[in-house]
């Protein structure tokens, strides 16, 4: 697929099932996200895959310690993960630097995820991007073997689209462009 087809079509999928990329495609999803912008290339980012059990497990995390407020809550909670049989977990790793601050290496962690996003559309699978109380919370942090200071910038749910692409309107570009001089 031609870079800017997959960047203009790229939609996210809710619900995603087996396959998921093959060993040799998720090579080529990380390789996408490591080509991300990245000021002082201190690659701040780290990924963590989650697949088979370890969704399991990861529900489990979040039940654990986002305080579920009743048992429907607690379900949910036990089964998100189990949405698509990937999750790449992207979290941002702050490098002490007098040039480069914590904005930047956050975006430079979002930015690595968008590529992979594109990447995943361009290999013919399909992601949504999440965030929500799991990504703020120390516990679930800590539980993922990251520390308290580190930023989960997102979870990336990788698989095969249940559905067609939903359509996605066309935004007109001059609601959100100008020029300036």
């Amino acid at each position: 697929m031609d870079a800017l087809e997959a960047l203009q079509n790229r939609t996210a999928s809710p619900r995603l099932v087996e396959p998921a990329p093959s060993r040799q495609g998720l090579q080529e999803i990380l390789k996408a996200g490591l080509r991300a912008p990245d000021h002082g290339m201190l690659r701040p980012w780290h990924f963590l895959l989650i697949s088979g059990k370890g969704r399991e497990k990861l529900g489990q995390v979040f039940a654990d310690n986002l305080e579920p407020a009743n048992d429907q809550e607690k379900d949910k909670m036990l089964n998100s993960p189990l949405r698509a049989p990937l999750i790449i977990v992207a979290a941002t790793q702050f490098k002490d630097h007098p040039k480069v601050p914590k904005v930047e290496q956050v975006c430079a962690t979002a930015a690595a995820v968008q590529n992979m996003s594109v990447a995943i559309h361009a290999l013919g699978y399909s992601s949504i991007w999440r965030t929500g109380k799991a990504a703020f919370n120390s516990g679930v942090k800590e539980a993922l073997g990251f520390k308290a200071t580190d930023e989960i910038v997102g979870y990336l749910y990788v698989g095969t689209p249940t559905l067609a692409n939903r359509p996605v309107p066309e935004n007109n570009i001059d609601e959100y462009v100008s020029s300036w001089g």
